[in-house]
């Protein structure tokens, strides 16, 4: 494909916030179409594929006037709570991360003072019988 023409996707690319099933395919078409193109003009200017398919924004703002307002903002909105979601799991995974680590602490701790023998000095003389209780 020609440099001129992959700069156009590129910058057409670009454009998508994100890219879902129809974007990817919209895309692919237009790959397609730009290879071709860049086949039949091999030494077309920037200029040139431009006047063909028009500015790369102008094609993505038609692409969205197609596709309608209501469903990109639906995928806007699942995005939205999808990432929402994500980072409230996330948000609770770290607390209850900490907190499992600061009881596991505290029994070891715990466990460790309870679990120490006192030392006692025993004395024993001729004689006599000691019986530790």
């Amino acid at each position: 494909m020609n440099k001129n023409c992959q700069l156009f996707y590129k910058r057409l690319r670009t454009l998508f916030p994100s890219i879902g099933f129809a974007e990817g395919k919209f895309l692919r078409d237009i790959k397609m179409q730009l290879r071709d193109y860049s086949i039949e003009n091999p030494n077309a200017e920037y200029e040139d594929v431009v006047k063909f398919f028009g500015n790369p924004e102008d094609v993505y703002v038609d692409y969205i006037r197609v596709q309608g307002r209501e469903e990109i903002y639906n995928r806007f909105q699942v995005k939205r709570w999808l990432k929402l979601v994500f980072h409230t799991i996330l948000i609770v995974s770290a607390v209850v991360c900490f907190l499992f680590c600061y009881f596991l602490r505290k029994s070891f701790i715990s466990f460790y003072v309870n679990t120490i023998p006192e030392i006692t000095e025993s004395t024993v003389e001729e004689g006599e019988r000691i019986i530790n209780e």
